[in-house]
């Protein structure tokens, strides 16, 4: 379809618009396109699926249910924890300014008011609706105010369209649509701010005359959607102090008669807010660093303590900006369109028509003075966290798109202009809809870096100081009975498993130690009582238990020593346990949570069962704080291939007396 040019007179006076029939059919389809996709994706995440979400998504339920801001107790409910989270005066709170989870309270109540849904109980459909009002819907009229932004500029019809299918279809912002952020909000409501003091600059300039009733909407909407910007990014404060000076320039009695207190209404809500949660001025996220974040409850360290992975700052100061622009998290790298707004910018500040060159220029230096801002702050070097994009500057794309229609101002649409576009949008595309789920996972480029071992952000676990083969780890050292070194748990259903000790011993020459275990059912009836002899040198060096068993003795009949070495494994062959990352495990001894040595180990058994091989795992989490070091165990046997579970069966401590290591 091509794209004829006419002009129409507004009813309003005598602004001229450059537009058509058929680009407005073409700019529907566009939205409609990016509707259908952006509501399938929607269809398809969930609210609780990262950190981020269920942070912000704690305090909309804390507000609306409880009429707090503390999220105590959501994050006890299983899958509504998060990292992203404070102490603060003996509570925990969400890292996130207050401001826009409380806006999306009031609209939970509501919805919650009219249909019953809950956020507990209808976790999916209540977030989908929420995220469709505040994130979905907004964006798409976002994209309608933007082509009446490049109307304003007179950019060329093809420029139009091409630039608004690209806002639509290959900006790194569109994966947090169908999420709950403060980036695409920004994104929206700084298009918002930008149009009507556009608008009122170019009236100004063409000395067209609009009615004080009209004057006032579009300096009351620049002022409070530019400082709801500031409020969702604290480093577009730069952009308010930017716009409201241009405005000033233009009109400064009506700049501060109705740019400024329309400004007020949510810089004092987010100012309220802050003061309301923190008892200050400055949001939970800037005390990155202090007690807040990191700190220990019920002796659970908190996860900024010890940051792992991208999160745990390693780049040198030029790695960090090499994979800020054009490595795994580039602006270049992930959305090469982005290299079209160079020469735009460039272009720009040329521009013969000053109200256009301005804009230009406050595109290019809040780019700079963000970049520069976040580069400052090396222990902050994170690229965002686990995030497909490098998404504190995803809230200036609406001003690179500037950049570019003006770089497209200048060329024709001719073949190899359109090759250059198709080379430059697909990998464009692909990383705004390749992470369809969510855009909480690491960019498509960094995990091709990754696989080909360019970079490495992994942190693997601790090596072990000494070979584990067995849950057995710590002994007393009493040169006698202890009789408070005992240790009981509940294994499967209702079974009581007693260890304890049973005294030093000698065998063979050998320096040992016996163990008593006695297994109860749920009416304390004994079932099977066994005693071990084991070599105490060799248990506390990690051997094998074919190697320090010494000596048994078992109620039940028909046993065998491999039957007490198996046991004392948790595995039936020999096998070295690995190490994972340490673990806490809570046992009602105490308050505090024990934190455990994480190991774990497999036997492939191809003849266990003639018809399927099976595999038998075992993960520990042991500790020298109790009798014996573990406190739990759990074992599985699977089939391979398929790996569909045959059986399971756990060890949980419940009680023993606490006691400092022996090691």
């Amino acid at each position: 379809m091509s794209i004829s040019e006419s002009k129409i007179t507004p009813k309003n006076g005598p602004f001229l618009l450059n537009s058509s029939q058929g680009e407005i059919l073409i700019i529907a389809i566009l939205i409609a396109l990016n509707a259908g996709l952006l509501l399938a994706r929607l269809g398809s995440s969930s609210a609780l699926g990262s950190a981020n979400d269920r942070s912000r998504w704690c305090t909309v339920w804390s507000i609306s249910a409880r009429g707090t801001f503390q999220i105590d107790e959501i994050i006890q409910r299983s899958g509504w924890d998060s990292i992203d989270k404070v102490r603060h005066e003996g509570h925990f709170y969400s890292t996130k300014p207050p401001l826009y989870p409380t806006m999306l309270a009031g609209l939970y109540r509501l919805i919650n008011q009219v249909t019953g849904w809950s956020l507990i109980t209808e976790t999916e459909t209540v977030s989908r609706l929420i995220l469709l009002l505040a994130n979905l819907i907004p964006f798409w009229i976002a994209l309608f105010v933007f082509w009446k932004l490049l109307l304003l500029y007179e950019f060329p019809a093809e420029v139009r369209v091409i630039i608004l299918a690209m806002l639509a279809f290959a900006t790194p912002f569109l994966p947090y649509l169908t999420v709950l952020n403060n980036h695409t909000i920004a994104v929206v409501t700084l298009i918002f701010a930008i149009y009507p003091a556009a608008r009122i600059q170019k009236a100004h300039a063409t000395h067209e005359l609009l009615s004080s009733r009209k004057l006032a909407l579009l300096y009351m909407n620049a002022g409070f959607f530019a400082a709801f910007t500031c409020c969702n990014e604290l480093p577009a404060g730069l952009f308010g102090i930017a716009i409201f000076l241009v405005l000033c320039k233009v009109d400064c009695k009506r700049t501060w008669m109705w740019f400024v207190p329309a400004a007020l209404v949510p810089l004092i809500a987010f100012f309220v807010t802050n003061i309301i949660v923190t008892g200050g001025w400055k949001p939970f996220y800037l005390y990155y660093g202090t007690e807040k974040y990191v700190y220990e409850h019920l002796g659970i360290p908190s996860y900024w303590a010890e940051p792992r992975g991208v999160d745990r700052a390693r780049d040198t100061v030029p790695q960090y900006l090499f994979h800020c622009l054009v490595g795994h998290h580039g602006i270049f790298s992930l959305t090469p369109i982005f290299l079209l707004a160079i020469p735009g910018f460039i272009r720009g500040l040329r521009s013969k028509i000053s109200w256009q060159r301005i804009w230009h220029l406050i595109g290019l230096l809040l780019t700079l003075a963000i970049l520069a801002f976040y580069w400052k702050r090396t222990e902050n070097y994170n690229y965002g966290g686990v995030s497909v994009a490098l998404r504190w500057t995803l809230w200036l794309t609406p001003f690179w798109m500037l950049a570019i229609a003006e770089t497209m101002r200048c060329c024709s649409i001719r073949k190899w202009i359109a090759i250059c576009l198709l080379i430059l949008t697909l990998p464009s595309m692909y990383t705004a809809w390749g992470p369809w789920n969510t855009p909480w996972q690491q960019p498509w480029l960094f995990n091709a870096m990754s696989s080909q071992g360019w970079i490495d952000y992994s942190d693997p676990p601790p090596k072990l100081e000494k070979p584990a083969h067995s849950w057995l780890i710590t002994l007393p050292q009493s040169t006698e009975v202890d009789k408070d070194y005992w240790v009981e748990f509940i294994t499967g259903e209702s079974t009581l498993l007693r260890i304890a000790d049973a005294g030093p011993s000698e065998f063979e020459g050998q320096p040992a130690r016996k163990m008593t275990i006695v297994e109860r059912d749920h009416n304390d009836q004994p079932l099977r009582s066994r005693e071990l002899t084991v070599n105490t040198q060799r248990v506390l060096a990690g051997k094998d238990p074919d190697q320090f068993l010494l000596d048994w003795t078992d109620s039940k009949a028909n046993t065998t020593r491999n039957d007490q070495v198996v046991f004392l494994r948790g595995i039936p062959t020999s096998r070295t346990y690995h190490r994972n990352f340490d673990r806490y495990v809570f046992i009602p001894v105490r308050d505090d949570a024990f934190r455990c040595l994480r190991l774990a180990a497999n036997v492939w058994d191809p003849q266990a069962i003639p018809e399927k091989s099976r595999i038998e795992r075992v993960d520990l989490w042991l500790s020298e704080e109790i009798p014996f070091g573990l406190a739990k165990m759990l074992q599985s046997v699977s089939t391979s291939p398929g790996r569909d579970l045959v059986s399971r069966k756990s060890w949980r401590a419940v009680k023993f007396n606490v006691v400092e290591s022996t090691q």
